[in-house]
């Protein structure tokens, strides 16, 4: 499993806001976020407080296919 924290700096902070951000813009609980993606509440809730320091590309994918059509750089800004 490929963890992106060992491949690249991530602010996990930064991270976990920009996908709240993007979440209000399209108006999805985390529940609802969560489900799109395939995760648990919990680890989605974890992502975007900045307590999940090791995010594998998996999960982001993930999210990234339900925000942002797939783009990884605009989850990551």
């Amino acid at each position: 499993m490929i963890v992106l924290t060992q491949i690249m700096h991530i602010n996990v902070k930064k991270l976990g806001q920009n996908i709240k951000k993007l979440r209000g813009q399209a108006g999805l609980s985390q529940e609802e976020l969560a489900y799109r993606a395939g995760l648990k509440l919990s680890n989605l809730a974890k992502l975007e407080g900045g307590f999940n320091s090791n995010p594998t590309l998996t999960t982001l994918s993930a999210v990234a296919n339900v925000l942002t059509n797939g783009s990884l750089d605009q989850l990551l800004r």
